[in-house]
C-alpha cells in the first residue's frame, strides 16, 4: 500500500518525492515511458537514464550513446523502458573496456612477434 501511494504521487508530479521506495523505483524502470520529442524532454530524460546507468564515462560520450539506441529503433517505439537504455549503457562501457584490451594485448602480440621494430 505504501509503495502504491508514492508510485500514484509520482505519476502525478511527473517526480519522485526523496522517500520514495527502492521497490516503487525499481517498478518504474520497467514500465514503457515516452520516448524524449523536445529538448526540455530530451534533457530531463537523458539526465535520468545516465544518472540511473551509473557508469563513469562523459556525460558527452552518454548522451551521444542514448542519441544513436534512440535512432536506430523501429518506425513503431515511441515508448519504452527506461530500463532497455540503462543496460544498453552499461554494455557499450563494457564493450568499450573489452575493445582497449584486445587492442592492447594485439601490440603485444605484434610486438613480441616483431622484436627489432
Amino acid at each position: 500500500m505504501h509503495s502504491y501511494y508514492y508510485r500514484c504521487l509520482a505519476k502525478l508530479t511527473g517526480k519522485n518525492p526523496k522517500k520514495m521506495p527502492v521497490s516503487a523505483i525499481l517498478g518504474q524502470l520497467h514500465e514503457p515511458r515516452p520516448l524524449p520529442m523536445g529538448r526540455k524532454e530530451w534533457d530531463e530524460w537523458s539526465s535520468r537514464i545516465i544518472a540511473g546507468a551509473g557508469v563513469t564515462a562523459t556525460y558527452e560520450s552518454q548522451a551521444f550513446a542514448l542519441a544513436n539506441l534512440l535512432m536506430h529503433l523501429g518506425p513503431t517505439e515511441d515508448h519504452k523502458e527506461d530500463v532497455f537504455f540503462i543496460k544498453s549503457l552499461r554494455k557499450f562501457c563494457v564493450n568499450q573496456v573489452a575493445e582497449e584490451i584486445r587492442q592492447e594485448l594485439y601490440a603485444l602480440k605484434k610486438a613480441k612477434e616483431n622484436p627489432s621494430t
